[in-house]
Order: structure tokens, then sequence, then C-alpha cells
């Protein structure tokens, strides 16, 4: 996806952006597969005016990705009562684990409101940005990481000098 050429990589990025979906999109007689777009799509790697657009309209950003799992956690919930009213015992139980399971997952987020989802956003945001104006200012990279350095995240430092170097080919994904 990232090696194909600029127009037809933008047409891809703002398709998902418009919200079409990935099966869709990759059924274009051009455009490379589902996995590629979805890993593309993942690991971030679209223009920053798209990416969160993307994930927004396709519901893979954190904040609704977590209300899908609340809602099926709501709707396991209300399945079990019904279940139980209608005397289906084995209906009560598949319920009771779907419900189980979304709320483990919810759980093992550590979030416990729609304030903690949006300030984890903030901080994966800021710190793309940081990486993408150290990649085109490498001061801005080193006085950054010295800064880490001074608030003991020496991995930290380490770890944007790493992304800020044009040599290193990696990409932006955090």
């Amino acid at each position: 996806m990232c090696s194909l050429p600029a127009r037809e990589r933008e047409q891809i990025e703002i398709a998902l952006a418009e919200g079409h979906s990935i099966s869709r999109v990759s059924r274009q007689h051009w455009a490379p597969g589902r996995e590629s777009i979805a890993y593309h799509l993942q690991a971030g790697h679209l223009r920053a005016d798209l990416q969160g657009r993307a994930e927004r309209a396709l519901g893979l950003d954190h904040t609704s990705l977590l209300a899908r799992i609340s809602e099926i956690a709501q709707r396991a919930r209300t399945t079990a009562l019904e279940a139980a009213e209608a005397g289906d015992r084995q209906g009560v139980l598949r319920a009771g684990d779907s419900e189980l399971r979304a709320l483990a997952v919810l759980t093992a987020t550590g979030e416990s409101g729609e304030a903690e989802i949006s300030q984890r956003e903030i901080y994966r945001d800021a710190s793309v940005a940081l990486v993408r104006v150290a990649r085109r200012d490498p001061g801005v990279a080193e006085a950054v990481a010295a800064e880490l350095d001074r608030m003991h995240r020496p991995f930290l430092a380490d770890d944007l000098r790493e992304q800020s170097n044009p040599r290193s080919g990696n990409e932006i994904t955090s």
C-alpha cells in the first residue's frame, strides 16, 4: 500500500476517510489486497488529515470500539434477561458468557469513562505529531529527546531519535 503511486494511494485513503469499507476499496482492479489496506490503516500510515477521519468512519477509533463493546455487553444482558423470562437456560448461559467476555475486554482497557478514552486519543495524536515534526526538523527531535533524557526516560528519547532519523527507514506508527 505504501509503495503505490501517490495518486492511487491518496484515492484509497480518501475513500477510507469517506467511510467506504476496506473490502469495497480493495475490489478496485489496481488496489492492493484487504490485508495490505487494513495494515496501512491500523499502522497509522494514512495521510495525517485522513487517518482519524478514516478510523472514525469505519468505527475503528478507540472510542468507537469501546462504545461498540459496551453495546455488545448491554445487548447480551438484555438477551440473558429475555432468555430467563422464557425459561431458556441455554440462552441465559450463552448470553451471560457473551456479556462476560465483553465486560472483560472493557475492564482490560483500564479506562473508567469517556474522558479517559479521549485523553488517550489526545496523547496518541500528540505523539504522532511530535514524531512527524521531529522527522522534518532534527533540532526539534534532539531538543525533545534531551528533555526526555532529563526526565529519566532514556528509552523514549532513544526511540524518538531513531524514529526521527530519516536513514532508519522506520515508519511512524505510534
